[in-house]
């Protein structure tokens, strides 16, 4: 396989020149490599979402855990920070929509089933704004059923009627005339869901039969076919005791070749087929086959001589894991034909090794070992737990169906999650023929004839351009406050420019920022600045398919009334307190590792031990590499980049820059002997990075647990700004109350709980805990390591 480079200008205006000559007069041969290079150099990224359920009653919350990969490498995303979360009826009007915020490619939160939904179908949707530069379905798509109890007498399932759809799909997209050729079947509903089982014979023009066939239980098939364009093919199905009978659909052709691709154990033989009647006009020109996933390719060129049949031989292990895709170009280099396949090697499924359950008064804590999971390498764990007859959990995708299948064809797939639970020769089977009815892939190679146009920007949160009025202060260091997570932004302008930009600023849920202006003084101004937000509203994410329903079992109704609806009540909700996985000094590293993220300082969390330990701030700070000395005139406290024995001031030249809850302190008088209780983080700059040459010695970040001691200072030195669009803030999952958790309803359609974001101890256990269930249970169980390892199974606990 070819390693991708990167591109350089030298190849931008390369592709600048060779699209120009294919679309103008196509005069010259163009490097299919060159191409393919230049298309797929751009990173692409695909989001997951692993919903708590499918289906929802008003009222109730609809949890989600985001899982966004690296499409290339299938890890973790450790870029993307800004993913968009919409909700959409089925007019597609937008009911609800979400910001958040993804930290090492995972993000939680909830959606609340209130007012402004109906019982009906709704389709939720996540992306990136990089992501709509693209035509592949890297984006998440899903319907989702509410059910509202006051406007539904029963919970309906659909009625199903006879009238069935069957599409047939040649191998490479058309039948050849005198050779034989393989067709996917595709055979659904009147849902729009795959018929399992069902029978089919195809008929010549005479009415006799050629072959049979019959649908695995997704609706999907194939059979071979020696095609004669002198003939007309027809294929007949029986349903319900009804007939049907539907035209084949497609033309044989008398000139052309084809491309298949037969399994034996760990080989494949990719084979490229003509007629006699083509084979005079193509012999000894060169054809091209292209062996490509979107990121890797192998070229292998293709000649016909005297036969008119050219294999060659694919093993597993020279392919990547995942989708492969087999690109036919003829001596044009014009594709003609594509074949997927997909190559389970070296998928990494990890399963739980043992599961336990501890009961106790009122609640349950479940503790699922994982022994596979490296605990030093970052991961999380998303768990529904339901009940364990629920009809609520009707998904078609899991964490890998949706990132390493869905992507990469073009329609939508019934229950992707089939394909990976419990491998064997069944399901590669099944795969194999599902690809074989997807036709050409995701990518279009028609667009990597055009120059490379990005429209939409990648973000890594909100960037502030301010401009500043008064050419007086163009000199001027501005401050950016901290808020929240955000560490303050020290910006000075350059090179004549006439504004500063503040980027990767994480704002949430309509909080006013502020900026300030250091004048010589080094006193604090309000800033004065007119400031323009990006992004500063939710781009609308238009989509081609429509996603599938939840798949449900057919029945007529469901004999659950409005009475026994109403034993739910959404106004009502029940928390516990989490079983406390980590330790407190895990806690604190881990807010600590939150707090570094977009900064090259040092974050140092105080822990309960070290309040206890270090009464002082000073000592605090010594212990962890600051000098502290007093000066003996002026009583300011003066810290310095390190400390020799016994507390001496390493280096010399003045100490660091001090800013007390990000407000610049000019005397430090009061931070002598100052209760470490009353402090909630430091942040230690050594090299004093954004502080110019008054940072040199390195910069202090003090940020107390109260932010109220400089509150009025900070309103009456700095300006303040109302963003348009801000991050929401991660809200809790709270559970609805029941009037009864053993009841045909709670089974059903009961919540039991949701936990978004869990993680691997030391000792290889996730805990956690629940209200103690009065019915069996179901964990649905999705997760991700940074190591590339998939985590999804289903655990039911029955209580004795």
């Amino acid at each position: 396989m070819k390693p991708l480079y990167k591109p350089s200008w030298h190849y931008l205006y390369l592709l600048f020149f060779i699209c120009f000559s294919f679309l103008s007069a196509q005069e010259e041969s163009i490097d299919i490599s060159e191409k393919y290079e230049d298309y797929t150099a751009s990173p692409r990224e695909t989001v997951y979402l692993h919903l708590n359920k499918s289906t929802y009653i008003k009222g109730e919350s609809i949890g989600f855990t985001a899982y966004v990969l690296d499409k290339k490498d299938k890890r973790l995303s450790l870029l993307t920070t800004n993913l968009y979360v919409s909700v959409e009826d089925e007019n597609k009007n937008i009911i609800k929509k979400k910001l958040i915020r993804v930290n090492n490619g995972i993000a939680s939160n909830i959606f609340t089933v209130d007012s402004l939904f109906n019982s009906g179908f709704y389709n939720i949707k996540a992306y990136t704004n990089w992501m709509r530069n693209f035509n592949e379905q890297n984006y998440y798509s899903e319907a989702i059923r509410v059910i509202d109890p006051e406007t539904e007498k029963y919970i309906e399932k659909p009625l199903v009627n006879n009238a069935i759809d069957a599409q047939f799909l040649p191998e490479s997209g058309h039948l050849l005339n005198g050779v034989l050729n393989k067709v996917g079947v595709v055979v659904k509903d009147s849902q729009g869901f795959g018929l399992p089982n069902a029978e089919g014979e195809v008929v010549d023009k005479n009415n006799e039969i050629l072959t049979t066939f019959k649908t695995n239980t997704l609706g999907i098939g194939s059979f071979s076919l020696l095609a004669n364009m002198n003939d007309e093919y027809k294929v007949k199905i029986n349903h319900a005791n009804e007939d049907f009978t539907f035209p084949i659909g497609h033309d044989v052709k008398k000139n052309g070749v084809i491309l298949s691709l037969k399994r034996l154990k760990t080989k494949l033989f990719a084979s490229v087929t003509t007629n006699s009647e083509t084979l005079d006009n193509i012999k000894n020109k060169r054809y091209t086959l292209m062996i490509h996933n979107g990121d890797n390719y192998e070229v292998l060129d293709i000649y016909f001589t005297d036969d008119t049949i050219v294999t060659k031989v694919i093993e597993d292990n020279s392919v990547p894991t995942g989708i492969n895709i087999l690109t036919l170009f003829n001596e044009n280099e014009i594709p003609v034909a594509e074949r997927l396949f997909f190559n389970y090697e070296g998928i990494d499924i990890i399963k739980t090794d043992k599961i336990s359950a501890a009961d106790f008064v009122d609640s349950l804590s479940i503790k699922l070992n994982f022994k596979s999971v490296d605990p030093k390498v970052f991961n999380n764990i998303s768990i529904s737990v339901l009940p364990q007859e629920t009809t609520s959990y009707n998904r078609h995708h899991n964490l890998l169906s949706q990132t390493m299948l869905q992507p990469y064809i073009k329609g939508v797939i019934e229950n992707g999650s089939y394909y990976f639970d419990n491998i064997d020769d069944k399901k590669r089977f099944d795969l194999d023929n599902l690809l074989i009815t997807q036709g050409w892939s995701s990518y279009d190679w028609n667009n990597m004839f055009l120059p490379d146009e990005f429209p939409y920007s990648f973000e890594q949160g909100i960037e502030l351009k301010a401009s500043i009025n008064n050419q007086k202060y163009l000199n001027n260091v501005y401050l950016l406050h901290h808020s929240g997570s955000n560490p303050p932004q020290y910006k000075q302008t350059s090179d004549g420019n006439k504004s500063i930009i503040f980027d990767s600023t994480f704002p949430v849920d309509n909080t006013e920022i502020y900026i300030s202006r250091i004048n010589s003084d080094e006193n604090l101004k309000p800033a004065q600045l007119y400031l323009q937000t990006f992004p500063n509203k939710i781009p609308r994410l238009d989509t081609k398919n429509n996603p599938l329903l939840p798949k449900s079992e057919y029945s007529i109704s469901e004999k659950l009334r409005i009475s026994e609806l109403s034993n739910f009540r959404a106004d009502e909700v029940q928390v516990l307190d989490e079983v406390v996985v980590e330790s407190s000094v895990d806690k604190e590293l881990v807010r600590a590792r939150k707090l570094s993220n977009h900064t090259s300082s040092t974050m140092k969390v105080p822990s309960e031990l070290d309040k206890l330990t270090f009464l002082y701030l000073e000592d605090y700070l010594r212990a962890n590499r600051v000098g502290v000395n007093v000066d003996a005139e002026t009583g300011d406290v003066i810290f310095t980049n390190g400390r020799g024995a016994g507390g001496s001031v390493l280096g010399g030249g003045g100490g660091m820059l001090v800013y007390f809850d990000d407000v610049f302190l000019a005397g430090t008088t009061f931070l002598d002997r100052f209760p470490l209780a009353n402090i909630d983080y430091v942040e230690i700059d050594r090299n004093g990075f954004g502080g110019g040459a008054r940072g040199a010695n390195g910069i202090l970040k003090i940020y107390s647990t109260t932010k109220s001691m400089f509150s009025s200072v900070n309103k009456a030195t700095a300006q303040s700004y109302k963003i348009p669009l801000t991050f929401s803030k991660n809200k809790n999952f709270y559970v609805p109350k029941y009037q009864y958790y053993n009841d045909d309803f709670f089974k059903g359609y009961g919540t039991v709980d949701w936990k978004p974001e869990l993680a691997v101890d030391t000792e290889g256990n996730v805990k956690f805990k629940i209200l103690k269930p009065q019915v069996p249970i179901t964990l649905f169980i999705e997760g991700m390591a940074n190591d590339g390892s998939f985590v999804f199974e289903e655990k039911s606990i029955t209580l004795n």
